[in-house]
């Protein structure tokens, strides 16, 4: 088989209800120079094995790779490993390419060969927007506000130079984030060997992105998630300061990035799984202690920019942080009273833009 244009990296893990859908996803791409496809069974206890066995048995575009269960970062870098083609794309068991995906992001990149290309996605699996190569250029001074967008975090939303992603991996010690690490160690890559790039994001949505599986992050307790995601913050404020993104992104950002981490306090009073209330409220007051918080306090107090969390961080309330947590996610009105009260304590010496 001929080197293909593109590479599609599946990890697979208990798929056997959506690989099918995912595979001919992929394989119904048109793309000139052909499409390859690298599932990787990540020692699935169900039939997801067998099913990618079957879709290498009857089309020779796809590859199988078996091991272990050894989390998706290692999925992925095997399967980053294994392929040969020119461009690489991530995509998850439970998502799917929508049709003519793969030709719109080549385009795109065709028409700016040192650029890095990216795309929107969307959570209706009969999203009826076409897909076109229409791609909107973004300096390298709004990687910022590629985070604010939602499109920075994800590593299923961009098209890769293989030979480039080859030479980083997924870090496997992490069990969240690891997919903005990879991406800024990427864009960190571009940045020394194509000085030169810039952003460009296709408009349409390419991905179908399905936030309905129980294993969602969104879903899962990470019990270790105050201390995993300010070494990601980290890296991507350095990488945003390095970048030179406006004052007013960057203050976007760390307003974000507080509500991110505050929440993430909440969750420990909401799901960990401590045997008794007393260790739960330890746990969330030690992360309102933590070094990386209060520098971000400081920054924003700076910046004069405000949060409905700003106050409860600054108090180290665990009890408030839950209240206020607890009314967004439930959709109650206390939570506005509560910010609008946090505001007016302040004076107005915070902005809420």
């Amino acid at each position: 088989m001929n080197r293909p244009a593109v590479c599609v990296v599946v990890p697979v893990y208990r798929a056997e209800a959506t690989l099918d859908r995912c595979v001919q996803s992929v394989l119904s791409q048109k793309v000139a120079g052909g499409v390859g496809c690298v599932l990787v069974d990540d020692g699935s206890p169900d039939a997801s094995g067998a099913l990618c066995d079957a879709w290498a048995a009857r089309d020779p575009r796809v590859r199988v790779i078996h091991q272990e269960d050894r989390g998706v970062s290692s999925a992925r870098n095997a399967g980053m490993a294994a392929a040969d083609s020119e461009f690489l794309v991530f995509l998850d068991s439970d998502d799917a390419l929508r049709p003519g995906a793969l030709a719109a992001a080549l385009q795109a990149q065709r028409a700016a060969p040192g650029d890095f290309v990216l795309w929107h996605y969307t959570t209706r699996e009969e999203d009826p927007a076409a897909a076109l190569p229409d791609a909107e250029p973004r300096p390298r001074q709004g990687l910022a506000r590629l985070w604010l967008d939602c499109l920075l975090a994800m590593p299923w939303n961009k098209l890769y130079h293989t030979a480039l992603a080859q030479q980083i991996r997924f870090n496997e010690s992490y069990t969240l984030g690891e997919d903005l690490q990879f991406v800024l160690d990427y864009i960190a890559l571009l940045q020394r060997q194509r000085p030169g790039f810039s952003y460009r994001v296709v408009r349409s949505p390419l991905t179908y992105y399905n936030c309905s599986q129980t294993g969602t992050l969104s879903t899962r307790y990470h019990a270790n998630y105050c201390e995993i995601w300010p070494q990601h913050f980290s890296k991507l404020n350095a990488a945003c300061l390095a970048a030179q993104c406006p004052a007013e992104d960057l203050r976007l950002l760390h307003r974000a990035e507080l509500t991110v981490y505050a929440e993430g306090v909440a969750d420990i009073l909401r799901r960990d799984p401590a045997p008794l209330d007393g260790l739960k409220r330890d746990k969330a007051a030690a992360a309102l202690r933590a070094p990386w918080l209060q520098t971000l306090l400081e920054q924003m107090r700076a910046e004069r920019c405000y949060s409905a969390y700003y106050l409860p961080c600054r108090w180290r309330s665990t009890r408030l942080v839950y209240t206020m947590a607890e009314a967004k996610r439930t959709g109650s009105p206390l939570y506005g009273k509560l910010d609008w009260a946090g505001y007016y304590l302040l004076l107005g010496r915070l902005r809420r833009d």
